[in-house]
């Protein structure tokens, strides 16, 4: 069995990593949003626009860290990790950032895929693209032929339109705490915010 995360939305309420950056440090990026809704600007360019404004504003690595090791954490992310570790493997599929993904891994996640920041010294210069946000699809796809599983062995957690496309290649689709749009994409929901929900539905399912 591989079991796939989504990071941002579950293993933390904010539904961007990126965002909790922008928040903190007080920066706007809702126009750089709209263009990428648009498909006016790549992954990449987006990314890099991102990094510009911080680096603009004078964030540091320390900076970035700092902020990602504070993030709390779902409820129940250890017990799921760990419970999910000794049923097969783990992976983090993520637009997100690594330096929080990695934070998560430490519970035993076997494999993260997430995108993160280019330093030049201490200055965050530019991204470094590994997941396109819309196309986490591609990503599991080399993983499941990494480690040969097929569909019905896969189990996709995600909340959001951006893993529909993961969804499509799971055996089990989970949605936690998901948009409604979600609602006809998944076999299961759960509403409740506590990640020990997810042991519940694979002991009885």
């Amino acid at each position: 069995m591989l079991t796939v995360f989504d990071m941002d939305g579950i293993f933390i309420e904010e539904r961007s990593s990126w965002k909790v950056i922008h928040k903190k440090f007080g920066i706007d990026n809702s126009d750089l949003v709209d263009l990428y809704l648009k498909g006016k600007i790549s992954d990449e360019e987006f990314l890099n626009e991102d990094i510009k404004r911080w680096r603009e504003n004078g964030i540091k690595k320390q900076d970035i860290v700092k902020a990602l090791e504070e993030i709390p954490l779902t409820p129940g992310t250890e017990e799921c990790i760990k419970y999910c570790s000794r049923k097969g493997k783990t992976a983090i599929i993520s637009g997100g950032i690594d330096l929080l993904a990695k934070r998560i891994a430490k519970f035993g996640i076997d494999y993260v895929f997430a995108n993160g920041i280019e330093f030049r010294g201490d200055t965050p210069w530019k991204g470094i693209l590994r997941v396109p946000i819309k196309r986490k699809d591609i990503v599991l796809k080399s993983l499941m032929e990494e480690i040969g599983v097929e569909k019905k062995e896969v189990v996709v957690i995600g909340d959001t339109k951006y893993d529909i496309c993961m969804f499509k290649m799971a055996g089990t689709r989970i949605g936690f705490n998901a948009r409604d749009e979600l609602a006809d994409e998944v076999d299961f929901i759960v509403e409740k915010r506590d990640l020990k929900e997810l042991i519940k539905i694979f002991e009885n399912y």
